[in-house]
């Protein structure tokens, strides 16, 4: 395994009490290492074919952005909202449409601020943590930038953040957003790419807080291209009666992986995790989630949907923790999956951990190809084959998309995933 350290051009960012923490995660990096087949949570995801194409050093960025063409990005221009743009990792500034009266700011200008708050509010480093593996250790030690948000008490934004991460690199980003009590607001992050010819790693890692009574709708929208690879976390705390909500769509990458651990640390908190995988080719799209019911009267609710064409390859864990004393949990796990290939492939696991009896928890799975009795049904109504096949496939991906509050994501994530299926081209035309 080689040593994890950065190019001997770059340096990095921090004062004493980060590059402290940045040593450690070096360490637990060379403790663990990259996770492989023999580690339980990665049996199904095999990202030799990410440290193949990237090289044996696959951590290295570059000093510099070749992604600085900001005026045709593939974004989402019906979104108003409040944008901020990272190339590669790196803010870029004059893109910055920022809200008054919010702590709103990159990592890199925080670091530069205050070193000792940002090492120890963001730079968490927990061997122990559900999930941890060696490439969230590589993110602690080597992440220089991302979205720093502070949304005081009572706050409730009036506009999405809509944060575009762009990638043509590989970059290592660290978010972290804190909503005080009673605030409310609408996260999107959209990750796309520039160019299809080079392999990149994104590695994302975002920390997000709940105060009591707060609120998050959390869209999560990974688009990058399909020589890139994405390794994600997102790691929730929620208090007394905060509300979560996330909408995780992936359509694009060679190999993606994303952690979604949420903490329902109080009495009253709930949460709803909302995903949405199109895949087609060989693309690799796994998704590992673990709710912890760590408090009375907490709620939760889980729903995926894979459409999978090619020799694609989707990986779906799903894991809720009861604890002992986390009375009245009410939770509640779906996982369904259409396999429109007969060389595609599923692996779920839905898993439940309860340690008291006064709970309600449920979970369903299922896997299979379109139902032969719709299709009849349908085509006795006058659509061809071809037509009924594609209402049908979209029907059972619009399950989660008609959860989305934001009618311009929803349109754009319609367009972006049916154009990656055969045939699916005309569909808009039958819609309207």
């Amino acid at each position: 395994m080689s040593v994890l350290t950065p190019d001997h051009k770059m340096k990095l960012p921090g004062g004493p009490a980060l590059q402290t923490l940045r040593q450690q995660a070096a360490g637990a990096y060379a403790r663990t290492g990259l996770p492989g087949k023999r580690d339980e949570d990665w049996k199904y995801t095999d990202i030799s074919r990410m440290t193949a194409a990237l090289g044996e050093s696959w951590w290295l960025t570059s000093e510099t952005s070749t992604a600085t063409d900001t005026n045709n990005l593939a974004t989402i221009d019906a979104v108003d909202g409040y944008k901020m743009i990272f190339m590669d990792g790196r803010f870029e500034a004059q893109q910055s449409n920022l809200p008054s009266g919010v702590q709103l700011l990159p990592l890199s200008e925080l670091l530069a601020k205050d070193d000792s708050k940002s090492a120890h509010c963001l730079f968490k480093l927990d061997e122990s943590a559900p999930l941890f593996n060696g490439l969230l250790a590589a993110n602690s030690a080597l992440a220089t930038d991302g979205l720093c948000a502070c949304i005081g008490d009572g706050v409730q934004l009036d506009k999405p953040l809509y944060v575009v991460h762009v990638g043509n690199n590989t970059a290592h980003t660290l978010n972290g957003l804190m909503l005080g009590k009673g605030a409310k607001a609408t996260l999107i992050e959209h990750f796309i790419g520039t160019d299809s010819d080079t392999a990149a790693l994104s590695n994302i890692a975002t920390y997000l807080r709940l105060a009591e009574n707060s609120a998050l709708t959390h869209y999560r929208l990974q688009l990058e291209s399909d020589k890139q690879f994405h390794i994600g976390r997102v790691e929730v705390k929620q208090a007394r009666d905060s509300r979560y909500t996330l909408h995780a769509v992936e359509l694009g990458s060679a190999l993606s992986r994303a952690d979604i651990v949420v903490d329902l640390a109080e009495t009253g908190a709930s949460c709803a995790l909302n995903g949405l995988f199109v895949a087609s080719g060989r693309q690799h799209i796994d998704h590992h989630t673990r709710i912890d019911h760590n408090a009375p009267h907490c709620r939760s609710r889980e729903n995926y949907r894979t459409v999978l064409d090619g020799r694609s390859h989707a990986v779906f864990n799903g894991k809720i923790v009861v604890a002992e004393g986390a009375i009245k949990t009410d939770s509640a796990q779906s996982n369904g999956n259409l396999l429109l290939s007969k060389n595609a492939e599923i692996d779920t696991k839905p898993e439940l951990e309860i340690y008291n009896d006064d709970v309600k928890c449920a979970h369903g799975v299922t896997v299979g190809q379109l139902d032969k009795n719709q299709l009849f049904y349908l085509k006795s109504r006058g659509l061809s084959e071809e037509e009924a096949r594609q209402l049908l496939t979209f029907a059972f991906a619009d399950e989660i998309l008609v959860a989305m509050d934001i009618k311009a994501v929803r349109s754009f994530i319609e367009k972006e995933a049916f154009a990656k299926l055969p045939n699916m081209s005309d569909l808009e035309g039958m819609l309207t």
